[in-house]
């Protein structure tokens, strides 16, 4: 019993499996050849038609058959385009996942060269030495130190009150080397100036840090207190 109903099971599947063009064969075949037999039954009558009623029969029996094909033909076409219009959007995903990853690629070594211009920035300490009086005229007297890597082209720049005062050259910063120079102008409580170091770096981009310099005064006298801005 088993076996049975295993046989039967698997005979409908088999038939089942079958897809609509291979049961559109199989109908054509036993339609037309139903109609041969037919005809050849009645073979004397089919003769003594006039062709017109010839050409109706005809339009009779292979009408059906011709607009059975005819909606298979569009259920294919329908077929073939979906096919079409799934590979189009498989392509399309892929092409977006492509243009995804290409977009992270590059901001990844965006980020990367970043920290690699990161990593080349000099690490500059400015300190207020105190006042010298050089050839009569008293000067404010300060250094700067590298504890980064090397830059050259090194200019300063005070500014104060938006005008740009005593751009100054300096030798190239070694790692650990330190650099003075004199200001002066710089007198007056509460003043504010800003100093700027510009320089250039290993990787030949140009660069600069800024410094506040704020003038105060105490129970000492005049008191000079910088203050170094993010950069």
């Amino acid at each position: 019993m088993k076996h049975f109903r295993d046989y039967w099971a698997h005979q409908a599947k088999w038939w089942c499996s079958r897809n609509l063009e291979w049961w559109a064969a199989h109908f054509t075949a036993l339609y037309i050849g139903g109609a041969i037999l037919i005809m050849g039954g009645r073979f004397d009558e089919l003769i003594s038609l006039q062709l017109n009623a010839i050409g109706d029969l005809s339009a009779g029996i292979f009408g059906p058959v011709a607009f059975l094909w005819l909606v298979l033909g569009y259920i294919q076409q329908g077929r073939e385009l979906k096919i079409s219009s799934d590979a189009l959007q498989m392509q399309a995903a892929e092409l977006k996942d492509s243009v995804e990853q290409q977009k992270a690629l590059v901001e990844a070594q965006q980020e990367n060269l970043r920290h690699y211009e990161r990593s080349l920035e000099p690490l500059l300490e400015l300190k207020h030495l105190g006042a010298q009086e050089i050839d009569g005229e008293w000067l404010e007297n300060f250094e700067i130190r590298n504890f980064g890597t090397y830059c050259d082209d090194v200019v300063v720049r005070l500014n104060s009150d938006e005008v740009d005062r005593y751009p100054m050259s300096i030798e190239p910063l070694h790692k650990d080397v330190v650099r003075g120079f004199f200001l002066s102008d710089m007198s007056g409580v509460f003043q504010k100036f800003q100093l700027t170091v510009h320089y250039r770096k290993l990787s030949g981009l140009a660069n600069f840090q800024i410094f506040d310099i704020l003038v105060t005064e105490d129970h000492e006298g005049p008191n000079i207190r910088i203050k170094k801005l993010p950069f």
